[in-house]
């Protein structure tokens, strides 16, 4: 059986890991498109964490901000894995050795049950509290660590590109 390593450097040796990493075009595109995606998830995720926390829209319904967000939250993590998973296929070693990406995909992790939590959870008594200025505690505090996580994965995603 293959070590984590071992599969790391076959993935990258792969011709299309070779092909994308060692394209002029193709890696700077794919992280462009990487960090569009980004902003497409990352900007109505942190707007509707901002009211969850009660901080922002204190008018509005938890309900009709969750709505309007969700299909451009929906494209952008989309947009996100895909670029992610082709950007990580290209430099798979790089990543095994970098504590910052070790870091990120931990954060990743944790923020994605916080959402997970939140949303098949708690998320289905928001009748009861959608349109309160502040909501409860359990939905402020998803909030507030949405908004930690989130912000913790993009600056180890930065830092990975540094982390030799």
């Amino acid at each position: 059986m293959m070590s984590i390593l071992e599969l790391c450097t076959w993935l990258q040796n792969t011709q299309f890991g070779t092909a994308v990493r060692e394209s002029t075009l193709a890696f700077p595109v794919l992280e462009g498109t990487h960090l569009l995606g980004l902003t497409f998830m990352l900007g109505p995720t942190f707007a509707f964490d901002l009211r969850l926390s009660g901080l922002a829209w204190r008018d509005q319904p938890v309900s009709k901000i969750y709505k309007s967000f969700l299909p451009l939250t929906n494209a952008g993590a989309a947009l996100m894995v895909i670029t992610g998973i082709i950007l990580f296929w290209s430099e798979p070693v790089k990543c095994y050795n970098s504590t910052y990406f070790r870091l990120k995909v931990i954060a990743l992790i944790v923020a994605s049950l916080n959402a997970g939590i939140f949303h098949f959870g708690y998320f289905k008594t928001v009748a009861t509290w959608d349109v309160i200025g502040s909501p409860p505690t359990r939905a402020r505090m998803a909030g507030y660590a949405s908004i930690v996580l989130w912000l913790f994965v993009v600056l180890a995603g930065r830092y990975t590109a540094y982390n030799l």
